[in-house]
């Protein structure tokens, strides 16, 4: 079967590009698909985070950036062209851009179109002033999102949660699966909580500064590490200072050596205010890290088990997160309990049973 992914970007080092690659590379490799991926950022595709396998196809779409209505006509020329050229059984975009949504009515020629959407269809944007107009704006877009989403032949959400955000006949749910299996879990014994992601408001980083500062007041031997690419607009270090945090914080890069960092930390926290899957939950949880985070939509709720392989806390109760991270500190059987039950639990996300809905799901679409 040949098929085609339309993605932004695959050079990151996000949730999103190492699931897209990791399945593109399983389809490629162990089910014989003939598989291509179409980026639309061509300036950024130079150095790649993540291994790509060789039997993957890339095409790389500079689309004339003048203004927004070159830009789209631009993109959808160079869209059509590179589709036309590949002319693949199944098209499937993931891109959780509002562009995405213009997939349907671009492509010159009728296709079979999946769309994959990796984050809740309501983001939260900046605490602001209410505002009629950004209001009025939304309801719009929500209302194009919805058209569009219908006139897609399949829309594929990771989580029954994203499943319920939308009301289309043509939905169903497949999740992001676990990249690797070990035995080598984390003995929960190190002094140490981590945090993986880009450093942006989504992720919360502000809220989980109050939270630390507290914890340090407690317990200034344990230290916090983000890891992340540094982001000049949303200065995450210095909102860090402003919080009165100097010590028991540490800002690192992102590295292709994240299980040796999981193995090496007793637990996971994550303050965001929306996700799209929560992969590196899944993957803390895959070494015997318990993991905290917010009920925030749309992806924690499928993955943590409240009080059993971690903690569900109600979104935004910065109390209730801060109790849970102490007790997990302060009780050491019960953070060696929700470890065990964490890398137990992140067994039904195997990659092969994943792949093989997948699978399943690719051909019941010709």
């Amino acid at each position: 079967m040949k098929i085609a992914y339309i993605t932004n970007t695959i050079s990151g080092a996000g949730g999103l590009e190492r699931v897209l690659l990791l399945k593109a590379g399983y389809l490629a490799e162990r089910l014989k698909y003939d598989v291509t991926i179409i980026t639309t950022s061509y300036n950024r595709e130079e150095n790649l985070f993540y291994h790509v396998s060789p039997l993957i196809k890339r095409i790389s779409i500079n689309p004339d950036k003048a203004n927004k209505f070159v830009y789209f006509k631009s993109y959808a020329k160079l869209l059509n062209e590179s589709i036309e050229a590949v002319n693949p059984d199944v098209v499937i975009i993931c891109d959780n851009g509002l562009k995405s949504f213009l997939l349907p009515f671009i492509l010159k020629r009728k296709r079979v179109l999946v769309y994959e959407r990796h984050i809740t269809k309501f983001i939260k944007g900046k605490a602001a002033a209410p505002n009629v107009l950004k209001r009025v704006l939304d309801k719009l877009n929500y209302s194009f999102m919805n058209y569009s989403a219908a006139r897609f032949t399949k829309f594929v959400v990771v989580t029954q949660h994203g499943k319920n955000e939308w009301d289309l006949d043509n939905i169903t749910v497949i999740p992001n699966p676990l990249w690797f299996k070990t035995e080598n879990v984390s003995n929960l014994k190190n002094k140490k909580v981590i945090a993986v992601g880009r450093h942006s408001y989504e992720k919360g980083y502000d809220q989980m500064f109050t939270i630390w500062k507290k914890v340090l007041e407690r317990y200034p031997d344990w230290s916090l590490d983000i890891y992340g690419d540094y982001n000049p607009d949303y200065n995450i270090k210095q909102m860090a200072i402003d919080c009165g945090l100097i010590s028991g914080i540490n800002f690192l890069p992102p590295t292709t050596d994240i299980l040796e960092v999981y193995r090496n930390t007793s637990l996971y926290i994550m303050t965001s205010r929306f996700e799209g899957f929560g992969m590196v939950l899944l993957e803390a949880m895959g070494c015997g890290v318990p993991c905290i985070a917010y009920d925030c939509p749309v992806g924690p709720a499928e993955i943590i088990s409240n009080g059993l392989n971690g903690f569900l806390i109600e979104d935004g109760n910065t109390d209730a997160f801060l109790n849970s991270v102490i007790s997990l500190i302060e009780n050491n059987d019960l953070r060696f309990k929700m470890g065990a039950k964490a890398a137990k639990s992140s067994e039904t996300y195997n990659i092969d049973a994943i792949m093989q809905q997948w699978d399943t799901f690719f051909k019941s679409l010709l």
